[in-house]
C-alpha cells in the first residue's frame, strides 16, 4: 500500500459501502462569496509547505495556473483553491450560530461597506476564523451548487446557511489514520467517516460527521449519536492494514 506521509493511502471500492450507514447532510457553514477578482487573485499553486510545493492546484490553462485564492483545511490536513472569477464561494464549515454572528460582524468591518470582500479581506477573515475561533474547516464550493442545495437560516445573517438537500450519502468509518485523494488530497492521522455519493467519495472528520449529518429512519431524520453507536454494525467498518 503507498505511503503518503507515513500514512497508507486509503482505497475504496462500491462493495466498501454496500452495508454502509444512510445519511443527509445539514452542515451549518458561513458562505463566503468570491468575487471576480482583479488580477484574478493569486496563481492557483501548491505553497512552499506543501509535499506539492510549486504544482499546480487546477488544470490551468498552457501550462500557466489559474488565479483565485488559495487556502488551507486544517479538518482534513488539505491545500485547497477556488477561481477567482465570480462563481464559486468558500464555505467556512460546521459553525454555531454564535460564530456566525461573529463571522458576520468581521466580515462587515472587513468590507467596510462593499458587499463582496476582494483577496487580502477574503485572508483576513479566514485567519480570524481560524485563529479568533479555532475554525480550520474550510473549502470550495460552486455558487450555483450554495443556491441549489443550502437556504439561510436567519434572514439577519444572509451568509449562514444550512444544507437541505434530499440527496442520500452513504458513509463507512475508518478508525486508523490514513491518506485519501478524493477532490484534494486528505490527511487524516486519526482517521474519519468517508461519505459517498455515487462515483465520489471524501473524507470527513469523524467529529464534525457526527454534528453535521443525519440518519434515516424511514423518511424522518435523526441525530447522529456515537460512532460506535452508528458504525457498530458489520460491513460499517473498513480497516486500514499498514
Amino acid at each position: 500500500m503507498e505511503k503518503i506521509e507515513n500514512l497508507p493511502l486509503l482505497k475504496v471500492e462500491p462493495v466498501d459501502f454496500k452495508r454502509a450507514l444512510t445519511v443527509v447532510n445539514r452542515s451549518k457553514r458561513f458562505v463566503i462569496s468570491v468575487p471576480n477578482l482583479p488580477d484574478g487573485g493569486e496563481p492557483l499553486v501548491y505553497p512552499e509547505s506543501s509535499e506539492r510545493a510549486g504544482q499546480l492546484m487546477t488544470k490551468g490553462s498552457q501550462g500557466k495556473p489559474d488565479r483565485g485564492v488559495v487556502f488551507f483545511n486544517g479538518k482534513d490536513n488539505a491545500w485547497q483553491s477556488v477561481k477567482g472569477g465570480g462563481a464559486d464561494t468558500i464555505l467556512v464549515n460546521d459553525v454555531s450560530t454564535h460564530q456566525a454572528n461573529l463571522l458576520l460582524q468581521k466580515y462587515r468591518e472587513l468590507g467596510a461597506g462593499v458587499q463582496l470582500l476582494g483577496l487580502a479581506e477574503i485572508k483576513k477573515l479566514l485567519s480570524y476564523a481560524a485563529n479568533e475561533l479555532g475554525i480550520v474547516d474550510f473549502y470550495n464550493k460552486q455558487r450555483v451548487s450554495v443556491e441549489r442545495d443550502m437556504v439561510v437560516i436567519d434572514a439577519s445573517n444572509p451568509f449562514f446557511m444550512e444544507v437541505n438537500s434530499s440527496v442520500l450519502h452513504k458513509a463507512i468509518y475508518v478508525p486508523d489514520g490514513f491518506a485519501f485523494d478524493g477532490p484534494v488530497k486528505q490527511v487524516f492521522p486519526n482517521g474519519a467517516v468517508i461519505v459517498n455519493k455515487g462515483k465520489y467519495s471524501w473524507g470527513v472528520d469523524s467529529a464534525v460527521f457526527l454534528r453535521s449529518y443525519r440518519a434515516l429512519v424511514g423518511r424522518r431524520e435523526r441525530l447522529l449519536g456515537s460512532v460506535e453507536r452508528e458504525f457498530g454494525l458489520s460491513g460499517r467498518t473498513k480497516r486500514v492494514w499498514i
